[in-house]
């Protein structure tokens, strides 16, 4: 059997030239792996789960509330956590506050920079205040670095795992077989140290983290910082944890001194206007725990070109699509030659369904060039029949909206709510009704 040394491609003959990532020369014989088949492993142990005792996880608070409720509830010892994001998202900025807030509880933090001198650290951690109390490595040889930790550290922290190479293997830092490696030695390390081991990752253009699906599986906790090119939010979501819930979500603010968690996010993104406006409406959606007023902005005018644009920041196309396509199949709106731009504001992406009545009132208040209720907000999910559908967690995003001063829900239910006005919105047409 023969492997790339590049990309971990296996061939049963030898080949010049790798057919998965198309280097020259890279693919060498496994004659490890027939000499590990024919080994026998010793016995382990087998019990009873009655036999196990319960144990307990450590949890260390990273000294950002935010943060350890997205981590359930802070650091557990001998855990390895992947922090994945764009290139200058924010990944290294949150490091050093999380290994400045550790120092100065008296932890002992190293972190190990394979990216940046230990100067562009230095005055980074000036920057935002960080504790002198850190301990900064720069390094790209992963053998060396791991062998030179301290006995008596708690925390080590590897900016990137892209970056770092080890000598057992010929290919280059960031390939898919070294980023593998160094992720499996940097988890054995953690387990037989009982060092929690935090590493920034690189993603690729579609939004996953670049290197191989294995680099997933083989870490505890897997966590995505997101943010859009020109807007000061960050959103910290957790995409895998062995140790809480997946669902959980943490909005933060970019500042000079750091990243600062957004302690109200509704008011960031929506709050009641003063005047209903045109192409304007609100609606209520959940990510994580978290309940969001978010505002929904939309443009249709007559297009001068062949094709008409169709064009959508934070809200999925082809949701969009059919939106549309339900407007002119139930409300008899013609929209072949209008061009449609849509917006939600604030630089949130929306991942559910449940905002599609905000999205058709604000698209027909702009057809129809009359204002929308700027006191209420949509709730529903449209089908491709034109009925909408009320969310299961409805009372508890009605309950945020009246927090911050509506006074009237549109939603396809009778149930009543304190302190808010029932507007029952079934289909399309009773949506049309409201203007």
């Amino acid at each position: 059997m023969y492997v790339c040394s590049v990309c971990g491609y296996r061939s049963v003959k030898y080949l010049g030239r790798c057919p998965n990532c198309g280097e020259w020369g890279t693919l060498k014989a496994d004659v490890g792996g027939k000499e590990r088949g024919k080994k026998k492993g010793k016995g382990v142990p087998v019990v009873k789960l009655s036999d196990i005792g319960k144990g307990r996880f450590v949890r260390v608070p990273t000294g950002i509330p935010d943060l350890d409720r997205v981590l359930g509830g802070g650091l557990v010892s001998g855990s390895v956590v992947l922090l994945a994001g764009n290139p200058g998202v924010g990944k290294s900025t949150l490091f050093l506050q999380v290994a400045g807030n550790l120092a100065e509880k008296g932890k002992r933090v190293l972190l190990i920079s394979a990216e940046e001198s230990s100067v562009q650290v230095k005055h980074r951690a000036q920057r935002l205040g960080t504790s002198d109390s850190v301990m900064v490595a720069e390094g790209e040889n992963l053998d060396a670095l791991l062998s030179s930790v301290p006995e008596d550290v708690d925390l080590v922290m590897l900016d990137s795992i892209q970056a770092v190479y080890t000598e057992d293997l010929n290919s280059p830092a960031g390939s898919v077989s070294q980023v593998r490696f160094c992720a499996d030695r940097l988890f054995r390390f953690a387990k037989e140290r009982n060092v929690t081991v935090l590493m920034s990752g690189h993603v690729t253009k579609t939004g996953n983290v670049a290197g191989p699906k294995a680099l997933e599986h083989i870490v505890d906790v897997v966590l995505y910082l997101e943010g859009e090119k020109g807007s000061p939010l960050r959103l910290l979501r957790a995409h895998k944890n062995r140790f809480g819930p997946t669902d959980e979500v943490a909005f933060f603010q970019m500042t000079e001194r750091g990243l600062v968690p957004i302690g109200d996010p509704s008011l960031f993104f929506a709050s009641p206007g003063k005047a209903s406006r045109v192409g304007v409406s609100y609606g209520v959606i959940t990510r994580g725990s978290v309940r969001l007023v978010v505002e929904i902005q939309s443009l249709v005018h007559y297009s001068y070109y062949p094709v008409p644009v169709r064009y959508s920041i934070g809200y999925d196309h082809k949701r969009l699509a059919i939106v549309l396509a339900l407007m002119e199949k139930r409300l008899d709106v013609k929209l072949g030659k209008r061009d449609v731009y849509l917006n939600v504001s604030g630089g949130i992406r929306i991942d559910e369904p449940y905002a599609d009545m905000a999205v058709a009132i604000s698209l027909l208040s702009s057809v129809r060039n009359f204002p929308v209720d700027n006191a209420g907000v949509f709730v529903g999910e449209v089908s491709l029949s034109g009925e909408f559908r009320a969310p299961p967690d409805l009372p508890l995003r009605v309950a945020e909206a009246r927090r911050l001063g509506f006074r009237r829900v549109y939603a396809p239910t009778e149930e009543k709510f304190d302190g808010m006005e029932t507007v029952t919105v079934r289909d399309m047409t009773d949506l049309s009704d409201v203007l």
